[in-house]
């Protein structure tokens, strides 16, 4: 694969980055209207929504609703979404948006352990990032050990899911349209989180309408358009790698509190966003050190 290939992979897991961190913000105001289960739901109906004219103009396909053999494998990915989207949005209830934000973080290093399990090979520069991210993550959240809470095993166990879709979503990503990838996972997630929502609250149409906006972001930007975009950019970009420049969103999650919520960082916020870009970068010294094109083997995260 070629260095202009492997940048144009990162440019677009920075920019899927920033769109994740300002998520945070209108996942944390929109359940200030709706429960977590009903946003989760509306996100991926939106989501399925906003997919379908991006995917004609794109591809124009023909056999919509041919089921081919490789859509198992797309409905098996949109149930991780489903529940790592469930367990992170019911968690916001019970922690704060920083807490989360280092707890779903925690899946850059997942990535790459879950991937020597499976026979992967994750080289040096990827590991000493995991780690510099990872504290950088912790410096961003401030938690500490004896403050755990019921919000944050649940986020903590999301960010187990979402790095196994992570891990399979690098070895589909070139087995199957990208759009119809993405549309098979919103309506699987879709219907998923809809049941849930009949069992555990209540539809209120004025509720919903009033958080309309934070719904419109995660569900055309945050699901429709970054979900597609990991999928582009995870053709190149091995697993761990695009683990930890996706980690990024903690940073951009700061920046949007201090931008539309008026949340200053402090000096441990900053030192931890520091890391995180010098984590980012050390993951990236295989690429600045050689000039001529780097291969990225199946099997290699």
């Amino acid at each position: 694969m070629s260095v202009k290939a492997d940048l144009r992979a990162d440019v677009l897991l920075v920019a899927i980055a920033a769109i994740w961190g300002l998520a945070f913000v209108f996942q944390s105001t929109g359940m200030d209207h709706i429960g977590p289960v009903t946003f989760v739901f509306c996100r991926f109906v939106i989501a399925a929504i906003a997919i379908i004219p991006i995917w004609y103009l794109m591809e124009k396909p023909k056999k919509v609703l041919e089921i081919q053999p490789v859509d198992k494998k797309a409905v098996a990915l949109g149930v991780m979404m489903a529940v790592g989207m469930l367990l992170q949005q019911a968690g916001l209830l019970y922690t704060t948006v920083a807490r989360a934000g280092f707890l779903t973080g925690v899946y850059i290093i997942l990535v790459p352990l879950i991937g020597l399990l499976l026979g992967n090979k994750t080289e040096w520069p990827t590991w000493v990032g995991v780690m510099l991210s990872l504290l950088g993550l912790y410096f961003l959240a401030q938690i500490k050990g004896d403050e755990f809470l019921y919000g944050d095993l649940l986020v903590l166990v999301s960010s187990v899911v979402w790095a196994l879709h992570v891990i399979y979503t690098g070895r589909r990503a070139n087995e199957i349209s990208v759009y119809r990838l993405m549309f098979i996972q919103f309506v699987v997630a879709s219907a998923i989180s809809g049941v849930v929502m009949l069992l555990t609250e209540v539809w209120d149409w004025q509720a919903v309408l009033r958080a309309a906006v934070a719904l419109l972001y995660v569900g055309v930007l945050s699901s429709g358009m970054a979900f597609s975009l990991q999928v582009v950019a995870m053709r190149t970009a091995p697993a761990s790698h695009a683990a930890i420049i996706l980690s990024f969103e903690a940073v951009f999650a700061a920046i949007g509190g201090w931008w539309l919520l008026e949340e200053y960082l402090t000096t441990p916020e900053m030192i931890g966003c520091a890391l995180i870009l010098i984590g980012g970068l050390v993951s990236q010294l295989k690429l600045l050190l050689k000039k001529q094109a780097i291969p990225h083997p199946d099997g290699v995260n």
